[in-house]
């Protein structure tokens, strides 16, 4: 929902986020142990907060961490998301009493949204049934959301102004923070290891047996497409015809403006040793194979304010409006009759 994004869900995004803690410096060896989490996790002015939700934000975090999570860290998990649906419904709540309207259609296009990578209505149903997840339940929880989203939305409209004198102090006091590094502009040709239409066809565990045999086919492309270089062929037009990097190849390989670091080291060094307008030999990469033509290139410098203000204007309404919203969220709790039962 790019088109819609706007400062308040930033702000809903950073309540309701959970952060993986990482003081306790424990690796894989420990071994998982029980969690009890009971059915009814929380009450927030008597209405219960379900442990389903909590059991399945549980499961994802611990399927995307490199290693098993300790009991503590376990139930530092737990609590965290306790915490955050009970803000959740603490907002929702609030809303409710204000009898703000939710738009339908707004409803209507974030389910559309969340359909759209699966093939067909029935592939998304079995998605949800898989997580004990109804269509209901989706459509409430994204009730709950927006209306969050238009709470806060309001309770910072109009109370946050950034003075233009701010911002021009905040610039000058973290300008090591906007020192652009070094960058250039090349044009390449890509010969890949394993080429865009075989990656789209080809199981991963085949593309890896084959692995040698295609690095040497990939580096005797690259070796020909030299060949004609050195025998006069442009540049430009051997990218559109042969390099593998779809990405480029339509507009000659041009890669626009790249920092320093950003490529491999392979690629940089190469192009350290280029002037404008010189055509590099074999340059290896994890990609495969290049042959890099520089355009130009641009020393490291300090980027104007002006290119900056907007962004930095941003930051800084942030930054205030996070602080309304947590004061506003702490008088939510102050008036509220909150009970948890997990420990």
């Amino acid at each position: 929902m790019k088109n819609r994004f706007c400062l308040s869900v930033l702000i809903v995004l950073s309540i309701f986020t959970f952060t993986l803690p990482v003081a306790e410096k424990v690796f894989a060896q420990a071994s998982p142990q029980p969690l009890k989490i009971p059915e009814v996790v929380a009450k927030v002015n008597g209405v219960d907060i379900q442990s389903k939700y909590i059991e399945f934000r549980l499961n994802q975090i611990l399927k995307n961490v490199k290693r098993p999570l300790t009991l503590r860290e376990r139930t530092s998990v737990v609590k965290d998301l306790i915490e955050k649906e009970i803000v959740r419904e603490l907002v929702h709540q609030q809303g409710k009493k204000k009898n703000l309207e939710i738009d339908s259609d707004l409803i209507e296009q974030e389910m559309a949204a969340l359909r759209k990578p699966y093939d067909s209505d029935e592939e998304f149903e079995k998605a949800l049934s898989a997580r004990s997840i109804t269509m209901d339940d989706l459509k409430n929880s994204m009730k709950v959301d927006i209306n969050a989203r238009q709470l806060l939305n309001e309770q910072i409209k109009g109370k946050i102004t950034i003075a233009d004198a701010d911002v021009k102090k905040y610039y000058e006091d973290n300008k090591p923070k906007f020192n652009r590094p070094e960058s250039y502009r090349t044009r390449h040709i890509l010969a890949a290891i394993f080429p865009p239409d075989m990656l789209r066809s080809t199981p991963v565990a085949e593309l890896q047996n084959k692995k040698e045999s295609l690095t040497r086919k990939a580096e005797e492309k690259i070796d020909a497409i030299i060949k004609e270089l050195k025998e006069g062929a442009n540049f430009e037009e051997l990218a559109k015809e042969k390099s593998d990097d779809e990405a480029t190849r339509e507009n000659g390989g041009d890669l626009d403006v790249i920092y320093k670091g950003i490529f491999d080291p392979s690629f940089d060094e190469a192009v350290s040793k280029l002037n404008p307008g010189e055509t590099s030999g074999k340059v290896e990469t994890r990609f495969g194979f290049h042959i890099i033509k520089l355009i130009e290139k641009r020393p490291s410098e300090q980027a104007p304010f002006e290119e900056l203000e907007k962004a930095i204007q941003k930051h800084l309404f942030m930054e205030e409006a996070k602080k309304v919203v947590a004061s506003y969220i702490d008088d939510l709790k102050k008036q509220a009759t909150i009970k948890t039962f997990f420990e």
